[in-house]
């Protein structure tokens, strides 16, 4: 049977960047009834290619690469070459970002191929025939300027580049937020091109001249700036105006928190209770809006809900909003009345749960990416009991091997 067959495979999971899977010498492949493979990209001759294909594999790539090459292959992580570096007649991987710089834009001149699962920055006068054998995303950065890779604040710049340096070219985001940095690049005569810059409205009026961006993004004032935010009681702490960069998530209970604050900007998602919604415009807005009711549950893996746990809550007048990434268990002894505890329900995996409880739920479940089952059908096709199910679904019994790693050989 098709769930007695799924449950019982041996599995072999892969979750990396970069795949190398040339050979198959040892015959590895062949040990598995499956293979799920997830990473950036994948590197394989056409043998082993095949082989996975025949087998059904599940491979999610940004790219992948097929090759019969037979040398030598050399693995890096990113960081910077300079002088010295040659990999002549060498196949390259390399899982992060790769700075080039002085002689070392010749590194791959020769080489077999280069794979990079980041991005290789050059200066802008290095000929594109000394990378022509690199696949991967390729980015220029001026001539003269000193290379910043990541998003930086203002102070950690000073702090970083050489007393005598005057052209900074950032890949990422600059946050210059505070007055006193600006006023010491001024006085140093830094020019700073980066691709987003962070600062105060009125601050880019003065000291705007200073960067090169093409995106601006413009901090009222008195607004302190966070991070995603979880809006509850330490929420004060950051001042009586927010400026929220990501999402912001509350939760009903600290509905009065909104009574602590002047304005909130909030510059992604905002979850918000139903109940809380007014006492939310009344003072900010959000680019989207996430409205629930009740509790908000979120579950990242699994979770097993009783009769008892949803009839309390039914009894109590309470209820949830269910967003599930993986899988949610409901007791065989879930009636539909229980149902009345949760809201909505989103689902990005399965649900298993009895055939009277899934009638009284289909109203309530907005988004499914996945599928339901029914308790007593799947325990009947599967011969196993519901604590046996769960046991074999969450991995106590897998048979298999997972693999999670930055670069995979296959030996």
């Amino acid at each position: 049977m098709l769930l007695e067959g799924l449950l019982n495979q041996n599995r072999l999971n892969i979750n990396c960047s970069i795949a190398c899977m040339i050979h198959d010498r040892e015959d590895l492949l062949e040990r598995y009834d499956s293979v799920n493979l997830n990473c950036e990209v994948l590197i394989t001759s056409e043998a082993v290619y095949a082989k996975l294909l025949g087998k059904g594999a599940n491979i999610n790539a940004g790219n992948v690469v097929v090759t019969d090459y037979e040398g030598e292959f050399v693995q890096l992580s990113g960081g910077t070459l300079e002088d010295g570096a040659d990999y002549s007649g060498k196949f390259v991987i390399v899982s992060g970002d790769l700075l080039l710089k002085g002689r070392g834009v010749h590194a791959f001149e020769n080489a077999e191929s280069v794979v990079v699962a980041g991005t290789v920055y050059y200066p802008e006068s290095c000929g594109q025939s000394l990378l022509s054998r690199v696949q991967g995303e390729k980015r220029p950065y001026p001539d003269g300027a000193y290379v910043l890779l990541g998003d930086r604040e203002l102070p950690r710049i000073l702090a970083e580049i050489p007393s005598d340096a005057r052209s900074v070219w950032v890949a990422g985001e600059v946050s210059a937020l505070e007055e006193s940095a600006l006023e010491l690049a001024k006085a140093r005569e830094l020019r700073i091109a980066c691709d987003r810059l962070l600062i105060y409205a009125k601050a880019q009026e003065v000291y705007g001249n200073l960067f090169g961006t093409s995106a601006p993004e413009l901090v009222p004032e008195g607004f302190t700036v966070t991070g995603p935010l979880t809006l509850d009681e330490t929420a004060a702490l950051y001042g009586e105006k927010l400026y929220v960069r990501g999402a912001l998530f509350m939760e009903e209970k600290a509905c009065g928190c909104l009574q602590e604050l002047q304005a909130i900007l909030v510059k992604g998602c905002a979850s918000l209770p139903s109940s809380c919604a007014k006492a939310f415009r009344a003072i900010g807005r959000a680019d989207s809006y996430r409205i629930y009711e009740g509790n908000l549950v979120r579950i990242n893996g699994w979770e097993y809900f009783s009769h008892e746990r949803l009839k309390t809550m039914v009894d109590r007048g309470e209820k949830i909003t269910l967003e599930i990434n993986g899988f949610a268990v409901f007791g065989e002894d879930v009636t539909a009345e229980d149902m009345g505890a949760i809201a909505a329900l989103n689902c990005n995996g399965f649900l298993i749960l009895p055939g009277e409880a899934q009638g009284a739920l289909d109203g309530k479940m907005s988004k499914i990416n996945g599928f339901t089952m029914d308790s007593a059908a799947v325990q009947q096709m599967a011969g196993l009991s519901l604590e046996e199910l769960i046991q074999k679904t969450i991995g106590k019994n897998f048979q298999g091997s997972n693999v999670n790693a930055e670069i995979y050989f296959l030996p």
